[in-house]
């Protein structure tokens, strides 16, 4: 086949952060398959993703610098794929929910009738049941690869919005990923990469941390991406009563140890998440993820002036990933730091 000469497109705003070379990529201790031949590089990337055409569009490819790095977690399959080579990409209905972060080059992207060129700053977002292709993947694009559960994606938006909802979520299909939402969305992916990157971390060992993570990642989506449902999602409306309040605490006290979402919390008290977060702040002055984070923190404080547990360990017992940002929040709640806490038990001890 021809290759196909590169599309002039305007100057966008590089994607902060992510720091990828010819060697290397993201999630580079999850490599998959790295210099390969094509057909071991398809099968693989195929086995993480969907069934898909994938060729080369050269005649003398050369996949030298080509790696797959990608790991599956509950709901989402997360991967780096770079070529090396100009290739077109053809997996049909994906069947769930996919977003591409380009991190170097261009990529074409179609999904049904609508076009999109992939670059630094502007990535896409495909739906489940429309034709998804890829017909030409630069020789120097590198992409970060997210597939979401079709089921997980909609549940969320259902839980956020209080009501089912009747058909698949028609995302945009261009995603800028340069606006304020949007950089925030991908600060809560590359902390996930950094969690599958630590050995022996939370993501190891908890499931329901790892489930967590997910949501946030898909409820950041569907704040962040144009959809059918955004405007009702972000549209103000009237508070949920205190009884409702008070439901969601009696939850969030009995279980303090538990990570919820603010869709679990809203499911729970049987409205949707903008009801709940303005009924918190009518009646309690604060939001649900808020008053979590307070009762999470009194109970750190009870662990450390018992004695039980240094302050990483009291930390991440109680969801606190960064002790220094745990340290920050627990010296402005209580006026001392974690350590001094620990100090004056022993000094009662």
């Amino acid at each position: 086949m021809r290759s196909r000469e590169p599309v002039p497109t305007p100057a966008v705003a590089t994607v902060p952060h992510w720091n990828i070379d010819q060697a290397n990529g993201l999630l580079i201790h999850r490599a998959v398959c790295r210099s390969g031949l094509l057909d071991e590089f398809r099968a693989q990337l195929n086995s993480y993703f969907y069934p898909a055409r994938v060729e080369t569009l050269s005649h003398n490819a050369d996949l030298k610098t080509s790696l797959l790095s990608a790991v599956r977690l509950e709901n989402i399959t997360m991967g780096f794929v770079r070529f090396g080579s100009e290739a077109m990409v053809d997996p049909g209905a994906l069947g769930a929910y996919h977003i591409n972060v380009p991190l170097a080059g261009q990529v074409a992207s179609e999904c049904g009738p609508r076009q999109a060129l992939a670059t630094p700053g502007r990535g896409a977002v495909f739906t489940p049941r429309e034709h998804t292709v890829l017909p030409w993947w630069s020789a120097d694009a590198a992409q970060l690869c997210i597939k979401i559960a079709k089921t997980s994606v909609e549940d969320e938006l259902e839980a956020l919005l209080g009501h089912p909802i009747p058909r698949d979520i028609q995302f945009d299909l261009a995603l800028d990923l340069t606006t304020a939402p949007a950089v925030s969305w991908l600060a809560t992916i590359r902390f996930l990469i950094e969690e599958i990157d630590r050995e022996d971390g939370l993501l190891e060992r908890s499931s329901s941390h790892r489930a967590y993570l997910e949501r946030l990642i898909i409820a950041g989506l569907l704040h962040t991406q144009g959809h059918d449902y955004l405007e009702e999602l972000l549209t103000p409306v009237a508070p949920a009563r205190p009884r409702t309040v008070k439901r969601v605490m009696d939850l969030i006290e009995s279980n303090p140890q538990v990570n919820y979402t603010l869709s679990e919390l809203a499911r729970h008290a049987g409205v949707g998440a903008r009801r709940l977060q303005i009924a918190f702040q009518e009646t309690l002055n604060t939001t649900p993820t808020q008053y979590q984070r307070k009762i999470k923190l009194e109970q750190a404080r009870v662990d450390l002036l018992g004695g039980n547990g240094n302050v990483s360990e009291v930390a991440y017992r109680w969801g606190f990933n960064h002790p220094g940002r745990f340290s920050m929040r627990y010296q402005s709640e209580f006026g001392e730091s974690p350590s001094q806490s620990v100090a004056r038990a022993r000094r009662r001890g």
